[in-house]
């Protein structure tokens, strides 16, 4: 089955950083449950329904992930042409395969690949729509990465689309690193989105200047990497970063389908299908989604709701719910926190997700999460429900 694969940009991973005392404070948790779902009803009114339970439930919810591993970044501090070269890997059906990502000063994106099975058309056109049109090209990567107990150690060569060779190999010697976590603004360039498409660094850090060697090499020339400028935990470091557990989602994907309901008796206390798996409350007396669950390999992608969000299927007409939801990744609770409404209304069923709120710093101003809106609309088709989702930036 493919599986879409969204890159982390250059731009995608800008730090997100908060000056304090000379020192970096990064916080992937944004909301705290207990605080964010305070004063949330507990549970709807079985007036919320129009006929009896009968004994099926739809599974509606869509998101696929990546196979991305681990991704390098390196900013460049005085190369004519080049201002950043990002490295990616993969692994697909257990084998490591590659990706570097390049940007130009002059704002060309290059994305550089070997594998085909990283790039098809459809792939080709979602990455072209959330990077700005990069340009594409197939060509040989020689690469390693691995995040060890010292730190990072990676290397990569290619040549470029104008015949220049490109290299560069770091190697940290460090023994205090203290990784952390953050999710990533992959989507701020996504004009027209088909998902909300998160990227979340896990294990991530930034690359140590005391013990590293550094090279970059283009064109035969040696390059300098950017440093940043203020004291890291007590450590100079470059402006380059790297993550060694990357979990990149889809999260609810857009499109029209039909979603086939299936059996599911009272009081069953939760329902597997696919990679996900829904948790459900009874109290009023019909399949409420209190949590669903979307996991890939050892990575999952969790999002709550208070109260329960309530099943579309049997509302009755002309009713409106409104309540929270909270994203987690991994061990990581609260990274996003939204708003949702359910409302039945013109004969139609309308389910509307706003993500709120995400950790950044002051200076970055709005919310990046908050121009982000899902939409779905449902229609019956017997027993089965027509699903007609989407994304729109506001």
């Amino acid at each position: 089955m493919f599986i879409r694969r969204f890159a982390c940009t250059v731009a995608s991973i800008s730090l997100f950083v908060m000056l304090f005392s000379g020192c970096m404070s990064i916080k992937p948790q944004a909301v705290d449950a207990e605080t964010f779902f305070k004063n949330q009803e507990l549970m709807h009114p079985s007036s919320l329904y129009g006929r009896a339970y009968d004994g099926r439930f739809a599974r509606f919810f869509q998101t696929t992930f990546d196979d991305i591993e681990a991704l390098m970044l390196i900013d460049l501090a005085d190369d004519p042409v080049y201002k950043a070269i990002e490295v990616q890997k993969f692994l697909l059906a257990g084998t490591e395969t590659w990706a570097v990502i390049t940007e130009r000063k002059d704002g060309r994106i290059d994305y550089y690949y070997e594998n085909p099975d990283l790039m098809d058309e459809k792939r080709q056109a979602s990455v072209s729509t959330l990077l700005s049109q990069p340009y594409f090209h197939r060509t040989t990567l020689h690469a390693w990465m691995e995040v060890v107990e010292r730190g990072l150690d990676v290397r990569a060569s290619f040549i470029d689309w104008e015949n220049r060779l490109i290299e560069l190999a770091v190697t940290e010697n460090r023994n205090d690193s203290k990784p952390t976590a953050m999710l990533a603004p992959v989507s701020v360039h996504a004009e027209n989105p088909t998902s909300f498409p998160m990227v979340f660094l896990d294990d991530f850090n930034m690359v140590a200047k005391k013990g590293t060697r550094l090279e970059v090499w283009i064109d035969k020339q040696k390059r300098q990497a950017v440093s940043f400028p203020i004291i890291v935990e007590g450590r100079q470091v470059y402006y380059s970063r790297y993550a060694s557990d990357v979990v990149v989602a889809d999260i609810l994907s857009a499109g029209k389908r039909v979603v086939q309901s299936e059996p599911l008796a009272e009081n069953t206390p939760s329902i597997t299908g696919g990679n996900a798996t829904y948790h459900l409350a009874w109290e009023s007396g019909y399949p409420e989604i209190k949590q669903v669950q979307f996991t890939h390999h050892d990575s999952s992608v969790t999002l709550d709701f208070a109260p329960a969000l309530p099943d579309v299927r049997h509302l009755k007409a002309d009713q409106t719910v409104e309540g929270r939801f909270i994203l987690s990744v991994n061990s990581v609770h609260g990274v996003i926190g939204g708003s949702y409404t359910v409302a039945s209304t013109d004969g139609r069923l309308h389910l509307m997700l706003h993500p709120l709120t995400s950790w950044q710093p002051p200076f970055m101003g709005k919310k990046w999460v908050s121009t982000f809106h899902h939409t779905a609309d449902f229609e019956h088709h017997g027993t089965d429900l027509l699903v007609d989702a989407r994304w729109q930036r506001l």
